[in-house]
């Protein structure tokens, strides 16, 4: 089992081959398209006696594995995780981009969770979020949740941004943004007037920045910068940190989007963003105090 973020043997005896194959068996019930089509296969199953899990499939020279994460019954609150007031104050917006980027395993997806119930109790908002699969369960919420899955219940990122456009929705969270297209539909969407939020594999909130805008072909690059600077409210980067006497605790940087950062980005001077975070601490900007991130 992962503890803390490392591998670790347990005392409990191994997972016998036909148990697994049950597991395999029970899930592929619930998804028998994704199975038929595709050789690994992400879903998350919800039951009473265990809770939620997400169980991701995959085939090897090993025979069937099966990699198991376990979510909390209930949407976690921001300041036990140790969020920033400055960040949560960013999801009071009523329209722009919100980035939280990190690494695999970094607590991404429970951080957006986390804001989405700020959001939620906040004022009555309808939200529309795209996942693959879902993860979080939102129904406990107050305001108007609508979760979808893609390529369950959208073909793609891209038309369930087109599609939740189209939905009257005041807020837009967004699983994880992997492609060129992805990126694309985030911009569009964060353009059109509505808060998007939005996960994002990156080691620090600068290069999310250029990542993002990389994504783009040379003859959209201009027209990107553009809009990204304009829409743009702030990156949270994140880790889990673990600690001496057992545990993690997140360590955290954010850029806010000042106008000096959108004149960086509109230019496309990135490599300028990290300096701007260090000299922004009055507008509650800060870096990464761990010289990996330097």
């Amino acid at each position: 089992m992962r503890i803390d973020g490392r591998l670790r043997e347990i005392a409990s005896r191994p997972v016998e081959a036909n148990a697994l194959g049950e597991l395999y068996e029970e899930t592929r019930k619930n998804q028998p398209d994704s199975f038929a089509t595709n050789r690994d296969v992400t879903i998350v199953l919800a039951e009473p006696d265990w809770g939620r899990v997400r169980l991701h499939w995959t085939k090897s020279e090993m025979g069937l594995t099966c990699a198991i994460r376990l979510f909390p019954d209930v949407c976690p609150d921001a300041r036990a995780l140790g969020l920033s007031e400055r960040l949560c104050e960013l999801v009071a917006s009523s329209r722009g981009l919100l980035l939280i980027v990190g690494s695999t395993g970094s607590g991404k997806s429970t951080t957006l969770a986390a804001l989405l119930r700020i959001v939620a109790k906040s004022r009555y908002r309808k939200i529309v979020t795209l996942e693959d699969p879902v993860e979080f369960d939102y129904s406990g919420l107050p305001g108007n949740v609508e979760q979808r899955t893609i390529g369950r219940d959208v073909r793609s990122l891209h038309d369930g941004v087109l599609s939740a456009l189209r939905s009257d929705p005041d807020v837009i969270a967004i699983g994880e943004a992997r492609s060129s297209e992805d990126c694309n539909a985030l911009l569009r969407a964060a353009e059109t007037g509505h808060l998007v939020l939005a996960t994002m594999h990156a080691a620090d909130a600068a290069s999310s920045i250029d990542r993002m805008l990389r994504a783009f072909p040379a003859g959209e690059a201009a027209i990107a910068r553009n809009v990204l600077a304009d829409v743009l409210l702030g990156v949270s980067a994140q880790e889990l940190v673990a600690r001496p006497a057992g545990g993690r605790a997140l360590e955290s940087e954010l850029l806010l989007a000042t106008d000096a950062v959108r004149a960086i980005v509109r230019d496309g001077r990135c490599f300028q963003l990290r300096n701007a975070m260090t000299l922004g601490g009055s507008a509650g900007m800060n870096r990464f105090a761990r010289p990996t991130f330097a």
